[in-house]
């Protein structure tokens, strides 16, 4: 029952702390109220995950490493997981509601794109990836709401493309997968639509377009000969390494599963210290 839950990919909820963390309002986290949103989110999440794995069961099937998940190993029944994902929807739902009932119109968003893209979208063209990419933003805004911050626009332009990157990333690595079996709807509707060479050709595109943009947010506010000045021209380093590995990594099919390529890819540190220096320069 916890398996299902998929816990691991809570880590890419800590999204929501980005906004309060990067606008220094370190007095939220003093407030629980942040914890909890990031608790009912993750279990809103976890129900939407659930909702996927019943319908991509028979895919999920013949997936070298999605086979092993309670539903496709078959050691979790139909009927227990719906009942699972409702509860989780519920209990999410009035979390929220008794915490910040603002969010909620958040939630059923995010609800919505989720499912539309495990029908739909994740089977269209430039809207596979940009789906990833919208969810993604929607955890910023959510984050954005519950501590009240007001996002700039060169913050969310960065995101943005770094999104899109892990988002295309995602897609190149499956596409790239030779123990995928052709079979998969999503291997095969990759294969039709897209040569390699373009989604690779897409991902150097967002990650050029998020250095320029991190680049001139560094330099905003920075003086000439200052200790910030090394320090953004280390981090615009760190972001640039952090990206080409994710595109080489990509290329070799090793980023379908963002949470787990930065921890087994030894990128971990990488990305905390970007987040560190990236704290000091603003």
């Amino acid at each position: 029952m916890i398996k299902i839950l998929r816990i691991e990919q809570w880590a890419k909820n800590l999204i929501i702390l980005i906004p309060a963390i990067l606008s220094s309002n370190f007095e939220v986290f003093y407030n629980f109220e942040i914890y909890i949103v990031f608790i009912s989110f993750s279990l809103l999440a976890s129900s939407t995950y659930i909702l996927n794995d019943i319908k991509d069961l028979e895919q999920d099937k013949i997936h070298p490493e999605k086979k092993f998940r309670p539903l496709a190993s078959g050691s979790l029944n139909l009927n227990t997981a719906y009942i699972y994902s409702i509860s989780l929807f519920i209990v999410s739902f009035l979390i929220t509601y008794i915490v910040n009932y603002k969010l909620l119109t958040l939630y059923l968003i995010y609800l919505g794109i989720t499912l539309t893209y495990s029908s739909k979208l994740k089977y269209i063209k430039y809207l596979d990836f940009l789906s990833i990419t919208t969810l993604f933003s929607i955890r910023i805004l959510i984050g954005a709401n519950a501590t009240r911050v007001e996002l700039t626009t060169s913050f969310i332009l960065f995101l943005l493309f770094v999104l899109t990157l892990i988002s295309i990333g995602k897609k190149l690595s499956i596409l790239n997968n030779k123990q995928i079996s052709h079979n998969s709807q999503v291997k095969s509707h990759l294969i039709k639509s897209y040569r390699p060479k373009e989604l690779h050709n897409l991902s150097i595109f967002s990650s050029l377009m998020s250095l320029i943009i991190f680049t001139f947010w560094s330099y905003q506010n920075i003086e000439l000969y200052s200790s910030r000045l090394l320090v953004s021209i280390v981090s615009i380093i760190l972001l640039y390494l952090f990206n080409k590995s994710f595109i080489k990594d990509s290329v070799n099919a090793k980023t379908e599963n963002f949470v787990n390529w930065v921890i087994t890819s030894k990128n971990l540190f990488k990305v905390v210290l970007l987040c560190l220096l990236t704290l000091i320069i603003i």
